[in-house]
């Protein structure tokens, strides 16, 4: 009987052992707690008004009324990763940047990565790309401040920065592409071939992505399908976008969207890609609330201030982590 007890005794254990290794083992599991991603164009105003001859590029009064508004949202919101296109600065000016404006309130605590796009002699101002982050996700290069970057035709722009998290690494990747009609679809397929370098190079593993900026298109376009396919990526917004135009980004109730670009149809053109693994909690518009008591703007014909041009994008969540096993595997497949 003793005999017979022990050996129940070890196949139990040896059950129990096997149950609790493959718990272990099992693509659940996750960090210890969620992340909260941010994406938006801060609008670098030279796209005039169509509804009057008064021009607000390099209009720094109307800019730091805009970001007055940016940094209360973000204040009360405090994501963890900030992704943002068209981030402007005076040329040789101490006050005249997001980057301080914003670095002085909501994002003091904030690491910043920031690279010059583009530079324009008419209002002496300059254009960055921008990834940002709070404690405890740490940038893992040490350097002066920029992040890779890439030009993709004319108009888009492609930055990418690693961060340490929970001890495994995050790779950020922000997108502004090419306007549609400058064949911005093709450049999918370039920003898919330099996540994979990417990926490959710093032996990190597909769970630990994270895509967002202006990414126009959907799967009804070859290289987009490809694109989300290739790297098994998930569309945050997917279950979170029932009513469609509660999600649109690009859409003329947005006063400054309306003066600029006109009655175009709306469309969610600022997004947030994540792995498939993932959990998403919440995702949504973010910089959805405007201002009808400022009167500097109705100088610009309209009769309301939005933070940005096109509205921003949040997303809250928990991301798979990779198993030593799992990285020598992408990198067998990469």
């Amino acid at each position: 009987m003793q005999l017979i007890l022990s050996g129940v005794t070890a196949v139990s254990l040896l059950f129990t052992w096997g149950c609790v290794n493959d718990l272990f083992s099992r693509p659940a599991n996750f960090d210890g707690r969620p992340l909260t991603v941010l994406n938006s164009s801060l609008f670098n105003q030279r796209t005039s008004s169509r509804l009057v001859k008064r021009p607000w590029k390099g209009d720094w009064v109307l800019r730091r009324d805009r970001l007055e508004m940016v940094d209360r949202d973000l204040r009360n919101a405090q994501p963890d990763i900030i992704l943002f296109q068209e981030s402007m600065e005076r040329i040789g000016s101490v006050a005249e940047s997001d980057s301080r404006i914003l670095g002085a309130g909501s994002l003091s605590e904030y690491e910043w990565r920031q690279q010059n796009i583009s530079e324009y002699g008419d209002t002496q101002e300059a254009e960055s790309m921008v990834i940002a982050a709070r404690p405890p996700l740490k940038f893992t290069l040490k350097t002066d401040g920029r992040g890779e970057t890439w030009t993709m035709g004319g108009g888009g722009f492609l930055m990418t920065a690693t961060l340490d998290f929970e001890s495994q690494p995050v790779v950020v990747f922000n997108v502004q592409m090419p306007p549609a009609n400058a064949g911005g679809y093709v450049w999918y397929t370039f920003v898919q071939e330099r996540i994979l370098a990417k990926m490959r190079k710093e032996q990190i593993c597909p769970k630990r992505l994270v895509v967002g900026g202006y990414l126009p298109g959907d799967e009804t376009n070859k290289r987009f399908a490809e694109f989300v396919k290739t790297l098994q990526l998930r569309d945050s917004s997917a279950g979170f976008c029932q009513v469609a135009a509660r999600c649109f980004t690009a859409t003329p109730i947005n006063d400054i969207f309306m003066a600029t670009i006109g009655e175009e149809a709306p469309a969610r053109v600022d997004k947030i890609f994540v792995h498939s693994s993932a959990n998403i909690f919440s995702s949504g518009r973010f910089f959805e609330d405007s201002d009808a008591t400022d009167h500097y703007i109705r100088e610009f014909g309209i009769s309301k201030l939005w933070p940005t041009q096109r509205f921003g994008w949040k997303t809250q969540l928990r991301m798979a982590r990779c198993t030593s096993s799992e990285i020598e595997q992408y990198q067998q497949i990469l």
